[in-house]
């Protein structure tokens, strides 16, 4: 009899410390990933003042909208030249990019040459059977 209450409290004993141990790693992960979540949450903070004073910036400053104008979309004033500096490796793509464009005003086609496309065909244009309407009834002369 007394075995058993001493086997009864050994296993209580080990559960208890097992749950302990469990729950000590369980709080050094949530521990981890709550330093994680928090650097990113720095990091989005500091994106969203950013993003804030540009937005500030862009509805109250006239000079703000011009200058984003002229940096991005290389806008100028109808009086002004618009120098563009490059170095020479993304002048060559560039050129390349340019290039590889076909020109559509003047196309290199033969005459009487097979088209280079397929004609669209009516069945791919058709609903399945199952998704059509039905058909519509049959006028009733009265």
């Amino acid at each position: 009899m007394t075995r058993t209450y001493f086997l009864i409290v050994l296993c209580a004993l080990v559960a208890i410390g097992y749950q302990c141990f469990d729950a000590s790693l369980r709080h050094a992960e949530l521990k981890a990933s709550l330093a994680s979540q928090l650097a990113i949450n720095a990091q989005e903070q500091a994106t969203n003042e950013k993003l804030a004073a540009e937005l500030y910036s862009l509805e109250n400053r006239r000079s703000a909208i011009e200058e984003r104008a002229r940096r991005e979309l290389f806008m100028v004033r109808p009086d002004e030249v618009l120098f563009r500096l490059e170095r020479p490796e993304e002048a060559q793509a560039r050129d390349k990019s340019v290039a590889e464009v076909p020109d559509y005003s003047n196309p290199d086609i033969p005459y009487g040459s097979k088209p280079t496309f397929r004609p669209k065909k009516d069945h791919l244009y058709s609903a399945p059977k199952h998704l059509r309407a039905p058909p519509s009834r049959t006028r009733r002369n009265w």
